[in-house]
């Protein structure tokens, strides 16, 4: 009798490790797949919507936590006095680090200037800076000595604060307070404003490591979705987008969905192309018939 009750004891013992392993096993895998989250700062000179892969996540100013991995980004005016134009573009947030994002909202998509920097780890003890600017070729300054011209980068950078200037003839210049970390690269992206409007005040930008915390919740809605045009007979299918008009009198076909990817040919504002491919805010085209390239967004309207 009492060997059938030790063994009874014994069994129940195997049984509650073995569930107890299970459990503590599902919770590490479950912890392991857990989303690595970064920082997302976005701010504007005028309140606006923000709209993540075309899900609203708030209004700025705004600073969430956000799963890590790459976005199209879209910031909507909320003003009710005059009519400002919303600007887009792409993003990449990594894991522990802040994204920062400024927007000088304005009444066209020309005159609006805006800045994304974000960091990613690197192998040098030193820091380092990249930037690309729309348009390219604009003249780059740090700490008032003359780097050269996008896209650039510049590897080297001693960890402290930085004034990195952006120029380019016709355009207004933007100037960003940095601060670099050694063994990090601060991504940095320019839009510059055509002048003949009221100059931009410098703006200040400071990118660092931060660890994330806590979780922050943040309600996600879907934003109403706009009409799409009729398309005539000469169109072609959909979904296909119409080259909006740009500062050049062209737009850029690159050969990768960045603006740091090299130049594969030009395409014509009021010209339409079918959409292939679409990915962080760039569309995929077969722009001459039969060469496939990326173009921005920002410069190209989708019919649906």
């Amino acid at each position: 009798m009492i060997g059938i009750t030790m063994k009874r004891k014994l069994i129940f013992v195997v049984v509650f490790v073995l569930l107890l392993g299970a459990i503590l096993g599902g919770m590490k895998l479950l912890s392991g797949r857990a989303p690595k989250q970064g920082i997302l700062k976005v701010q504007s000179t005028s309140a606006a919507s923000v709209f993540l892969d075309n899900k609203h996540i708030g209004r700025t100013p705004l600073e969430e936590k956000i799963d890590a991995g790459e976005y199209a980004i879209r910031l909507v005016p909320e003003s009710t006095v005059q009519s400002l134009a919303t600007w887009q573009s792409s993003i990449k947030v990594a894991p522990g680090l802040l994204t920062f994002v400024n927007g000088s909202m304005a009444e066209s998509e020309f005159t609006t200037a805006a800045e994304t920097l974000w960091l990613e780890k690197i192998t040098s003890k030193d820091a380092e800076i990249s930037v690309t600017t729309n348009p390219d070729g604009a003249s780059v300054s740090l700490d008032g000595s003359v780097k050269g011209v996008t896209p650039l980068s510049i590897p080297g950078v001693p960890a402290g604060d930085h004034t990195l200037t952006v120029a380019s003839a016709g355009f207004v210049s933007r100037s960003l307070k940095i601060k670099t970390t050694g063994g990090f690269k601060v991504v940095t992206t320019v839009k510059l404003a055509l002048s003949g409007e009221a100059a931009v005040q410098p703006t200040e930008a400071t990118a660092s490591p931060t660890p994330t915390g806590a979780d922050k919740g943040s309600a996600k809605t879907t934003p109403t979705p706009k009409p799409t045009k009729a398309a005539s007979s000469s169109d072609p299918a959909k979904p296909f987008v119409t080259i909006k008009d740009t500062p050049t009198g062209f737009l850029r076909v690159r050969m990768e969905p960045s603006t740091s990817a090299s130049e594969a040919g030009r395409v014509n504002p009021e010209e339409k192309y079918h959409v292939e491919e679409e990915k962080s805010g760039w569309y995929q085209i077969l722009y001459n018939g039969k060469d496939e390239g990326w173009i921005s967004g920002q410069y190209a309207e989708k019919t649906e």
